[in-house]
């Protein structure tokens, strides 16, 4: 971590943390009095799990939730305090392993539970679980209540609750808000019945099922200012953390009928004024939007030309006055009304902006920013 400006000034990727107390605030005000879980997977999606967590720390947030052990290391050798909960797999050997560091591991099989019960049993302590039901999701989880009472006697494992992931709980298609409803049902009637903690309201939970019961909210991609699914609406108040930005790098004039980048897919239909930027697709600039996307030059719109390359692409800004070298460049903007805003990049991509965050690579330096000043640095490449 550094602090200052001091970074690298090719691409970078700006992160407003008073933006992410916002959304924390409107969560808050949804969840009817439930404990917040921050999602911080795939590096807190793409923002930086480790600064994120210290912010969530200091607005008082103390759970968080993690895909593997070793996103979950990476925040307790961050100092970030409360407790962990890892989604996924985890070996029993690498469970033994960690056992001092207090993480919550996930239980979705009865074959699991008792094996990481006999090692636990052979140590003389116990191992804390929270149990994945599958509720609807066809994916990792027990289904029955006799499963969920052969985990519950396992004398080496403490469970602490129960979970479920919704399947279409950002949709307000009428089928899907019954399925929810349903997933949700089956949750409660396990949870109460065996006197567990439990948890299921995602992002889409949280916005469309409010109501729910639980004990706590899962907040992942909302946290973050997006939304799981462009029809569900996105709360009042919540607002995107993230910016991706670069500099233009050259400046060239080119004829008409010049061709540009690989393929030739762009051929100038006049004299033409190209800007270089240093920012590719490995650096998470998705090559879908290639000829069909307009990055912010000081203010203004301006296309791109042919193909995005690995670490470049090149933009039209004939019409821009007074460009220059060094000048910046948005490339995926914080501002849903911004011709480049991130969700108009994923819907223009045919993807999510989950999977648009979570590909901005390693060797882009994440900037926190309070207030319109630069707070911390990452550097991760």
């Amino acid at each position: 971590m550094n602090n200052g400006d001091n970074f690298y000034r090719r691409t970078w990727a700006e992160i407003d943390l008073d933006a992410l107390k916002g959304n924390v605030r409107v969560i808050s005000e949804l969840s009817n009095g439930k404990e917040i879980i921050a999602v911080v997977k795939a590096n807190a999606y793409g923002h930086g799990s480790v600064p994120c967590s210290k912010a969530l720390n200091d607005m008082g947030i103390t759970h968080f939730a993690v895909s593997n052990l070793r996103e979950a290391q990476i925040l307790t050798e961050g100092g970030i305090k409360g407790d962990i909960i890892i989604f996924g797999y985890c070996d029993v050997p690498s469970v033994m392993e960690n056992l001092d560091k207090g993480y919550i591991f996930t239980v979705g099989s009865t074959e699991y539970a008792e094996e990481l019960s006999d090692a636990a049993l052979k140590r003389g302590i116990k191992v804390t679980v929270d149990i994945k039901l599958d509720t609807g999701m066809s994916r990792v989880g027990i289904s029955t209540e006799s499963e969920a009472d052969r985990i519950l006697s396992q004398k080496g494992l403490n469970c602490r609750g129960a979970y479920t992931h919704f399947a279409v709980a950002d949709s307000l298609e009428p089928q899907n808000m019954d399925f929810t409803r349903k997933q949700q049902a089956a949750l409660e009637s396990l949870c109460k019945s065996k006197g567990l903690k439990m948890h299921s309201q995602n992002s889409g939970g949280i916005t469309c099922h409010s109501g729910f019961d639980g004990d706590f909210v899962r907040a992942g991609i909302m946290l973050y200012g997006h939304r799981g699914d462009l029809s569900c609406p996105i709360p009042d108040g919540v607002k995107p953390l993230f910016s991706l930005k670069t500099v233009v790098s050259q400046l060239k004039t080119v004829a008409e009928g010049t061709t540009v980048s690989y393929g030739r897919t762009f051929t100038a239909q006049r004299e033409t004024v190209l800007a270089m930027i240093p920012c590719g697709y490995a650096d998470g600039f998705n090559r879908h939007l290639s000829g069909n996307w307009s990055c912010l030059v000081n203010g203004k719109p301006a296309p791109v030309c042919g193909r995005i390359c690995m670490d470049q692409a090149v933009l039209d800004v004939t019409d821009i006055p007074d460009i220059s070298v060094g000048d910046i460049v948005t490339v995926y903007s914080d501002k849903p009304e911004d011709v480049c805003s991130l969700e108009k990049a994923a819907a223009q991509s045919g993807t999510i902006s989950h999977e648009i965050l979570c590909c901005i690579s390693a060797r882009v330096p994440r900037v926190y920013v309070k207030v319109g000043k630069t707070v911390d640095i990452a550097f991760y490449g």
